[in-house]
């Protein structure tokens, strides 16, 4: 008698769907055994133990003891040996008591539209996250915030991100980035900049490399200027779409600023 169609590895990342699918899965397995007084098998005892397994996930993820309580009861039951009618009841008693532990609990489902932002971050910037990895948890969060519906949260982390480019910018060019506002770092890194192009041996590696850091750091300024300093100082919320435009903008500058420095 198997009625296992999925398994804890299918449902381990997603406690929704794991909940449902317990659930149903409880309810049937309640059906099905009321009427049979026969010994669990072993490979039933398998199956039993993983769907208690996909419970105690739920138990976790909703913060709910009473499941952990139910579960152990039932895990000591089957150690004894247990009949089908009895873990029918047991079933129904923990269908029972996830419900009675999820009537207070508070769940946001995130709007589908912006779920595959969350699901892709780590691709769309994989290459701000390989050469800049301590901006890893502000990239999660301005996206997740933006997810949430939080857009001026997320405008936020988005300038700690920045901040890691200007930091390694600035080592690049022998400054330290500690506990100067943006504007005194930046004018630092033009003044080095101008000294280079004067001190530099001349080339096609000069231009480049010069170009490049004036352009980052023309960038830096449009960020501190358009955002920043209205984002940091509270002189400004954003919407959904002014958000989205501080990220895209984030990620591009961010990916290509990549392609040159590294921490």
């Amino acid at each position: 008698m198997s009625f296992n169609h999925w398994s804890a590895a299918d449902l381990i990342n997603s406690s929704v769907t794991a909940l449902c699918a317990l659930c149903s899965q409880l309810m049937l397995e309640e059906m099905v055994r009321e009427n049979s007084n026969e010994l669990l098998t072993h490979n039933e005892t398998i199956i039993a133990e993983e769907w208690l397994k996909i419970a105690l996930i739920v138990a976790d993820d909703f913060e709910v003891d009473e499941i952990r309580h139910r579960v152990a009861l039932i895990r000591r039951q089957i150690g004894f040996g247990i009949t089908h009618h009895r873990l029918s009841t047991e079933y129904r008693t923990l269908r029972q008591t996830i419900e009675f532990g999820l009537r207070e609990q508070s769940i946001y489902r995130y709007p589908k539209d912006k779920i595959k932002f969350l699901e892709g971050w780590q691709d769309d910037w994989s290459a701000s996250i390989k050469s800049f990895p301590s901006s890893s948890c502000d990239i999660h969060a301005a996206i997740d915030l933006w997810a949430l519906g939080h857009y001026t949260a997320s405008v936020f982390h988005l300038m700690r991100v920045l901040e890691c480019g200007l930091r390694v910018l600035a080592k690049e060019l022998g400054k330290n980035f500690d506990i100067q506002n943006w504007q005194n770092i930046l004018e630092e890194i033009e003044n080095e900049i101008r000294t280079q192009s004067k001190t530099m041996p001349r080339g096609a590696g000069k231009s480049d490399q010069l170009r490049f850091f004036s352009t980052a750091a023309k960038d830096f300024y449009f960020f501190k200027d358009g955002w920043r300093n209205f984002v940091s100082h509270n002189r400004a919320t954003y919407d959904q779409y002014q958000a989205k435009i501080v990220l895209d903008h984030v990620q591009s500058f961010m990916n290509e600023l990549a392609s040159k420095l590294c921490e």
